[in-house]
Order: structure tokens, then sequence, then C-alpha cells
């Protein structure tokens, strides 16, 4: 996902991912919802550099948390509909640069038909 940020636009964030990536940016976000999406995290008021958060985002992100969300328990989304239009967009992109259908259903783990109906969404 993350060589695809390039595609994730501030919108398409859910709401609480919003927040989130206003304190540690839309990669640290990203990241964040790749490890632990679909859960709740406690987030310390004082961040160790031996906490799973800070082994995970890199101390000055999980600290940056702590400071916005110490203390607080936060519901992370699984964000599976931002992952399908970001993966969407990657296709429409590809194609449009010459990738065959029959290529980007097996890189996608896609049936033909699920990619014809992917870029027959394109205005």
């Amino acid at each position: 996902m993350n060589e695809y940020l390039h595609l994730i636009l501030k919108e398409d964030l859910p709401d609480s991912l919003k927040e989130i990536a206003e304190v540690i940016g839309k990669e640290g976000a990203m990241k964040f919802v790749e490890a632990v999406g679909g859960t709740r995290v406690f987030i310390p008021k004082n961040m160790k550099a031996q906490h799973r958060l800070a082994n995970l985002l890199g101390i000055e992100q999980a600290r940056k948390l702590s400071l916005n969300f110490g203390g607080e328990t936060l519901t992370v989304a699984r964000a599976a509909e931002l992952q399908r239009k970001v993966r969407n967009r990657e296709i429409i992109r590809r194609y449009n640069e010459g990738a065959n259908v029959r290529e980007l259903a097996r890189e996608n783990n896609l049936t033909e038909r699920q990619i014809y109906a992917i870029l027959s969404k394109v205005p």
C-alpha cells in the first residue's frame, strides 16, 4: 500500500485517519492501518523507545501520537474502502499505460470481469 501513497487523497481518508495523518503524516497513518487496522490501540502518555508503536512507526512518530492522543484508546480503521480506491486507481493508471486486462487481473488477484468493471467506472 505504501508504494501507492501518492494515489491517496486526503479526502479519501476516513475521519479517524485524517486526525492521525495530521499528526504523523499520511505515510505514518497508512503504516498504522497496515499494522493494526480494525483494532483498538491504547496510546500511552509517555512513549518509551521499546513500545511496539515506536518499533512500528519510529520513536519520533510514536511520540507525536503520544503527545496528541496519550491516554486515549484509538479505534484504527481498516480502511478497506480506501485500499480498494487506491488499488483501482493503480489499475486504471497501469491500464492507461498499456498493461493488459489479463495481466492486471493476475497481479491484483481479481478476475478479468472485475478489471473490466473497474475500468468501466472511469469517467
